[in-house]
């Protein structure tokens, strides 16, 4: 997986990066298949420079895997919390496109089993 930083209204700390870093990689578990070929853009930063408490830290992450793009956008009072709160969301979407896929799988071998059942052609 590759997975790109930057920092906007905001110096990327290193402790910071790795942070997400490691939340982002924690997204490959729902991937399956896709995984290497998976590329996260995560975007951080203040919201303004003009405001210095209350929620003003936002994490934006765009998740593009296999033709699919993901994406989560959270804003906390703490850089950390942003980040946990848009991968969770992040995580949520990823899981619901799976279980997707998977029902879709499922009506598909089902049709085709109706079909042969009942000897058409396709």
């Amino acid at each position: 997986m590759q997975i790109n930083f930057k920092g906007t209204n905001y110096e990327l700390p290193v402790e910071i990066s790795d942070l997400a870093r490691r939340k982002v990689e924690g997204l490959t578990k729902y991937l399956g298949k896709g995984k290497e070929n998976a590329r996260a853009y995560v975007d951080l930063g203040k919201e303004t420079d003009a405001h210095q408490n209350g929620k003003i830290w936002r994490a934006d992450i765009n998740f593009d895997v296999e033709g699919d793009r993901f994406y989560a956008k959270a804003i906390e009072d703490s850089i950390e919390k942003a980040i946990d709160k848009s991968v969770s969301e992040l995580a949520s979407e990823l899981q619901t496109a799976r279980k997707r896929q998977q029902s879709l799988v499922k009506k598909g071998g089902g049709v085709i089993k109706d079909l042969m059942r009942r000897g058409l052609s396709v």
